[in-house]
């Protein structure tokens, strides 16, 4: 167990302030031999971050996978916080909600359950024993790289034992353009690293018993088109005939089978307003019946426009600008108000930026965030998604990107938006590609919730035994 606790924290300590800039991956060593790697994902979320690592390992002792979510405000305090373990020994699960005054912390072991509240003065982090970065993070984001020997103590909430405790960090010298920092945690173990501020870059990480850290060699892509992602071509979406066909194709009825990573069944949109799966789903896969029609989402009973009250019933994260959505630039803001300034109704609003997208960003095989493709008027399926959900959120109506498959004959990658249209209408389906609105063609397979790539791609999946009908 202390052996585990050392590994993951060379990985996590080592991620956490070059996290600060960007995603990044980094491998990790013992002994000179590489065990394992680990990912760390952040994001804007309001004025804060939400920020998500995972990581698996490989040794002696087995395969082990970690994973942690955890979201913080702008002074890195957190108010959420999820962490998820798979050892042989078994699985844990553990999440902390934050108050002004109180956790609220609900841990499963194994087949067991435990719930508990701890009450504060002063809102503290979160410290885990086990492997995860965020807990790092939030730490190391709040430090002060000026102040050299003075050791900084932060209170935790730790959520294994679920109680409180103390961390220690201290900026102890500097080496050329990097500060030498070193640390120790409530169960005893200590680090050094080299980290750099003005690139939040750690140039080596070592804790006492000989594990190391280092970024990955194979540098991440730059952003851009991923092996096995294809999008519409020019040449199809130019078909006007062909395009009319589908989008008359009333409904739609399948096999689907496909295999992805652990750790993104919460992302899954196998089943919605419009759409019906039938099958299993595990961790690692899901294989079913699928039946998609083309139908109406009651978008008719959206409030009237502007709104007169505020919304009830969705998540706040899709009215915030978050990454690929530049929800807060300030030319989009400016189209945002432009284009719905005529609106009578909120679903009058939303169309009228659907329009605008699908006519003023000239489709193209290449993608990019929705400051990028609304500077540059080009892009996909996804990056026309990515820009009217930011200037839905900049006029204020909720946003979220809805990843699948258009079947043209075909299996291919593509995106749409969903936008919010209170209680009564829910969420109602457009897509600034092929300028629909509302009744989706039933050509539209729906399998993934959010910005970031899809886990599995149209070539991950298998779809068998289609039928449609217009």
């Amino acid at each position: 167990m202390k052996m585990r606790t050392f590994l993951i924290y060379i990985v996590f300590l080592f991620a956490a302030l070059a996290a600060v800039a960007s995603d990044s991956d980094y491998d990790l060593f013992m002994s000179g031999e590489k065990v394992g790697s680990c990912t760390i994902d952040l994001n804007r979320y309001g004025e804060g971050y939400i920020i998500k690592t995972s990581s698996s390992t490989t040794d002696r002792r087995g395969e082990r996978t970690f994973s942690e979510e955890i979201t913080v405000n702008s002074e890195w305090l957190p108010g959420t916080y999820t962490m998820s373990t798979t050892t042989p020994q078994g699985e844990t699960e553990i999440s902390a909600t934050f108050s002004d005054e109180s956790v609220e912390l609900v841990g499963k072991f194994g087949m067991g359950q435990m719930t508990k509240s701890l009450h504060y003065k002063e809102h503290p982090s979160v410290w885990s024993e086990e492997m995860y970065l965020a807990s790092v993070l939030i730490l190391l984001a709040r430090m002060d790289y000026s102040a050299t020997n003075k050791p900084v103590k932060f209170a935790v909430i730790v959520p294994e034992k679920m109680e409180f405790a103390d961390a220690t960090l201290s900026v102890t010298g500097q080496d050329g353009e990097s500060y030498v920092v070193s640390g120790s945690q409530p169960g005893g173990w200590e680090f050094e690293t080299r980290y750099d501020p003005t690139v939040n870059r750690l140039e080596h990480i070592s804790v006492s018993n000989g594990f190391e850290a280092q970024p990955a060699k194979q540098e991440k892509p730059e952003p851009g088109l991923p092996a096995g992602y294809h999008p519409l071509t020019p040449m199809i979406l130019a078909d006007k005939e062909f395009i009319k066909r589908l989008g008359e194709t009333e409904i739609l009825t399948g096999t689907l089978s496909m295999s992805f990573s652990t750790d993104v069944t919460s992302r899954l949109y196998l089943n919605n307003f419009s759409q019906e799966f039938a099958g299993e789903i595990t961790s690692t896969g899901a294989s079913g019946t699928v039946e998609v029609k083309k139908m109406g989402h009651k978008v008719t009973n959206a409030p009237d426009w502007p709104l007169y009250y505020p919304l009830k019933g969705y998540d706040e994260i899709y009215l915030l600008p978050e990454r690929g959505i530049d929800s807060d630039d300030p030319g989009i803001i400016a189209r945002a108000k432009k284009t719905v300034e005529p609106a009578v109704t909120m679903w009058d609003a939303a169309r009228a930026i659907n329009i605008w997208v699908n006519r003023n960003v000239k489709y193209d095989t290449v993608t990019a965030g929705a400051l990028e493709t609304f500077e540059s008027k080009a892009g996909d399926s996804r990056a026309k998604a990515l820009l009217c959900a930011a200037i839905c959120r900049a006029a204020g109506i909720p946003a979220r990107i809805v990843s699948g498959i258009l079947w043209a004959d075909g299996a291919t990658d593509h995106t749409w938006v969903e936008v919010y249209l209170g209680e009564k209408a829910g969420w109602g389906p457009m897509d600034p590609t092929l300028n629909e609105a509302d009744k989706l063609s039933a050509a539209h397979i729906s399998l993934w919730l959010g910005t970031q790539w899809p886990p599995a791609f149209a070539k991950d999946v298998t779809l068998e035994n289609v039928v449609t009908e217009e």
